[in-house]
């Protein structure tokens, strides 16, 4: 009796995808394969809240130039101090293994939210101060050689108040992205009881182009001095709308921006 051999169907095996060589057009932001995880990230969610925070924080340099003080110099100020206060919103929301993951059910209270929001708006304002006083330095230095009186620019109210304004919408920027990361728990208890929210690794890892997408706005900004303080025309003043909208773009969506250039996120 013969026996039929049942011919073993052979399953054509799956390639393994190739990863693309890291600082090409097409890696993602991370700088090696070995932290690539199984599956690409997913794009970065942009929240509406952040991003009405961020135009409102950008537009106000575009206020003064355009309606308020229709000054020059008083807009270089104020966009530096902007730049300061991104920087600073980029160190003080930038998640680390040791933070808490719950806070007092009491620390939500209106009265306690609002003296937060207020403390984290002071907590930003001064260290961005001191940082705006080498990032104005290039317009400084030019708008002395065009009389430029920064005295008088400095202590005008509208300057202050914006600049205050500011400060408090960082502080709100600020407030919200270390509320979205805890839970709350109960009063007198841990505030390490809550499991981590999200990963802290790739967290860190936007911070990281984050900072380097502020440089390169930062970078940007002494071009936009130079050329507003260098040349009277009518023309210079598209620019800062066109600079208003990079600066939001950055802060909406910087996983983008990250692809864009991608040989200085490494």
């Amino acid at each position: 009796m013969k026996t039929t051999k049942k011919s073993k169907s052979k399953t054509p095996s799956t390639p393994e995808p190739k990863l693309p060589k890291p600082g090409s057009l097409m890696a993602p932001f991370w700088s090696s394969h070995d932290d690539i995880a199984p599956a690409l990230a997913p794009a970065q969610k942009v929240s509406i809240r952040y991003v009405v925070l961020d135009v409102a924080r950008h537009g106000l340099p575009l206020l003064s130039l355009y309606f308020l003080n229709r000054s020059i110099p008083s807009y270089l100020l104020l966009t530096a101090f902007n730049l300061a206060l991104g920087l600073m919103v980029i160190l003080v929301t930038t998640r680390d293994p040791t933070d808490m993951t719950s806070v007092d059910p009491r620390s939500r209270w209106s009265i306690m939210l609002l003296a937060d929001l207020l403390f984290c708006a002071l907590v930003l304002a001064v260290p961005a101060a001191v940082i705006t006083v080498p990032l104005i330095a290039p317009a400084f230095y030019l708008g002395l050689f065009a009389g430029v009186d920064w005295q008088t620019v400095v202590f005008r109210n509208t300057f202050l108040v914006l600049a205050g304004g500011a400060a408090l919408i960082a502080g709100g920027r600020a407030q919200r992205a270390f509320l979205a990361n805890v839970v709350v728990g109960t009063v007198g208890g841990s505030r390490y009881s809550a499991p981590v929210i999200g990963n802290i690794a790739e967290d860190r890892s936007r911070s990281k182009g984050a900072y380097a997408a502020q440089l390169t706005l930062i970078a940007t900004f002494v071009v936009l001095c130079y050329v507003m303080l260098t040349f009277s025309t009518e023309s210079v003043y598209v620019l800062p709308i066109i600079y208003c909208l990079l600066l939001v773009f950055y802060d909406a969506r910087p996983d983008l921006a990250r692809r864009v250039f991608p040989q200085l996120w490494r």
